[in-house]
């Protein structure tokens, strides 16, 4: 049987992508920052998959002992044949008018938790063979003004994902990499987490439900891609963003994170 492993996995897309890992008989292990809303979150999946397998553990991935927690707990098990880096978070603003400690806290989360993830379950994985998923943005595209330091971590997360992929091949690894950038997510609590409410973007006609984004992983996963631009829409935003002008570019995205 198929161990799926979802960080941020109680609500937006991780959530998503477990009512599907159990839709096809698979047991899932859920990593979440909130108590209340893991929890709940099972009591629905319960109800909705009775027979289904599903492990909960309540850790913030920012904190020092996080990733020994982690693995103690998985180790009680078996490693995953499927990790999915999905936590992450968003701040909004002009960077010289944030605090510098809720961006360096979407550092630590974004880029520190999603790389230590990645290098301590590769091992792990190794012997079986698997998939390690990371979820970039499609603000890993472009830089993004408002967005600035939220849009280079999701850069970070893509370049190293595609490399990771490349290097894995090249060295015949069992375990394969995945990147993963989403369009907007309009059903997520990251909007008001992150104070993004009422952006353009989120309503406009590229913008995605979690579903979808599930949707694409999944098709990703079984087709055995590295990388996936998810929503057909979105696809063609990728390709603009790769032949038009930098600046240009970064015009058309500055009005999108515009609130409307």
């Amino acid at each position: 049987m198929t161990r799926i492993l979802i960080t941020g996995g109680s609500s937006g897309i991780g959530l998503a992508l477990t009512r599907r890992a159990l839709a096809r008989g698979w047991e899932v292990s859920l990593v979440s920052l909130d108590a209340a809303e893991i929890n709940a979150a099972q009591e629905a999946l319960k109800a909705d998959f009775p027979d289904a397998q599903i492990d909960a553990l309540c850790v913030d991935l920012t904190e020092a002992d996080a990733l020994e927690r982690v693995l103690k707990w998985v180790k009680k098990s078996a490693a995953p044949d499927i990790l999915v880096n999905n936590a992450g978070i968003g701040v909004y603003g002009a960077s010289s008018q944030l605090d510098p400690a809720r961006e360096q806290a979407m550092i630590a989360l974004n880029v520190a938790a999603l790389h230590a993830m990645t290098r301590a379950f590769l091992p792990l994985m190794e012997k079986s063979g698997g998939v390690i998923v990371n979820i970039a943005s499609n603000s890993a595209f472009q830089p993004v003004p408002l967005m600035a330091v939220y849009a280079a971590t999701k850069a970070f997360v893509r370049h190293y994902t595609l490399a990771l992929a490349t290097e894995l091949k090249e060295a015949g690894s069992n375990v394969r990499a995945l990147c993963v950038c989403p369009a907007a997510v309009k059903d997520t609590p990251f909007l008001n987490t992150a104070g993004m409410e009422g952006l353009r973007t989120f309503v406009s006609f590229t913008s995605m439900t979690a579903d979808e984004v599930a949707r694409d992983i999944m098709r990703g996963l079984d087709r055995k891609k590295r990388f996936i631009v998810s929503g057909a829409k979105m696809r063609a935003v990728y390709l603009l963003t790769k032949l038009a002008p930098s600046a240009l570019v970064q015009a058309i995205v500055r009005r999108e994170v515009e609130r409307v």
